[in-house]
């Protein structure tokens, strides 16, 4: 008997809590309506269809899946206007905001190739002088140069483009021309 008198005060006490936490809850926000699939379109079908599914067995988180898978086919197939595509040339020019690099890798080597590399260097004369050192104090003779830079692509102007603009233009998909 004090069991239930305990058990009791305990099950009031949360009932209390809950009624002055309903007090303070937010106010439920009204949903729209479920999509409704196209007449039709095999894939809003097979969607409706999943959606009534889960719904006849109580699944309530399917449903609400169907929905959502329902609502962006939906909009990606059917709500879409005409697509539009452009052609826009643009010139490829040296980013000057950024210093290319330079770097050279010893290639040479009985077995195997060095390894040695000059490391990041800021122009031509750095690397060659590098390779001139090492060759000097290792006789390797082979070294693999690589040049890297920053690229802008910039839209084609009716005036000629920037210092350092390579003259080919990128269309549509990346596709290279030559003017």
């Amino acid at each position: 008997m004090e069991h239930e008198g305990r058990l009791s005060a305990a099950v009031r006490a949360v009932n209390d809590r809950s009624l002055s936490d309903a007090s303070t809850a937010r106010s439920l926000v009204a949903l729209p309506p479920p999509p409704e699939p196209v007449a039709g379109c095999a894939a809003c079908t097979q969607l409706a269809v999943l959606r009534a599914h889960a719904r006849a067995v109580g699944d309530g988180s399917a449903e609400t899946d169907a929905d959502v898978l329902l609502a962006r086919h939906r909009r990606q197939e059917h709500e879409r206007g005409p697509r539009v595509f452009r052609y826009v040339p643009f010139t490829i020019a040296q980013d000057p905001s950024a210093w290319p690099e330079y770097e050279a890798r010893c290639v040479s080597g009985d077995e195997a190739g060095c390894g040695a590399s000059s490391g990041p260097c800021r122009g031509p004369e750095e690397v060659e002088e590098w390779q001139r050192r090492r060759t000097r104090e290792t006789r390797h003779l082979r070294y693999r140069r690589c040049f890297a830079d920053y690229a802008v692509l910039e839209a084609v102007r009716s005036r000629p483009g920037p210092p350092g603009a390579t003259g080919r233009t990128c269309g549509p998909a990346g596709r290279s021309s030559t003017p």
